[in-house]
């Protein structure tokens, strides 16, 4: 059975404060800094990401969920699609971000065309990634 390199913690703790002094773990206190802290996000989103760059990517979502539920409340009476192009544009993310988040572009493409409705699988991804209700996804 083939052996996996242990990963270094060191480059693992070098990478999370790299990504530290670029952009801070803190509370986002208006919409710049969440349009900052999205734009890092949509960088690392569907990447392969050692321990440190996950840890922060993981802190990062958090306070961006934080600031999204007190700030830009999805509004219940959306459409499923209206819902994910509002996520969109308030996360800075392209057609191309949400596509690597459920695993298919086109998939996302026709989702939003109203051609074909979300699997499952990707509905969860997406409720993980924005920590909203699955059911907003559905019709």
């Amino acid at each position: 059975m083939p052996r996996t390199k242990p990963r270094n913690p060191q480059r693992a703790r070098d990478a999370y404060m790299e990504l530290v002094q670029r952009f801070p773990l803190k509370t986002l206190k208006n919409d710049d800094d969440h349009r900052r802290a999205s734009g890092i996000v949509s960088k690392l989103i569907g990447r392969q990401l050692d321990t440190g760059s996950g840890d922060y990517l993981d802190a990062l979502l958090v306070l961006i969920d934080k600031y999204e539920d007190e700030h830009h409340p999805i509004d219940d009476c959306m459409t499923p699609q209206q819902a994910v192009r509002a996520l969109m544009q308030f996360n800075g993310l392209s057609q191309a971000d949400v596509g690597r988040i459920v695993g298919s572009e086109s998939a996302v493409s026709m989702f939003l065309h109203g051609e074909r409705q979300l699997s499952k699988a990707q509905i969860k991804k997406l409720a993980d990634r924005f920590h909203v209700d699955a059911a907003t996804f559905l019709p």
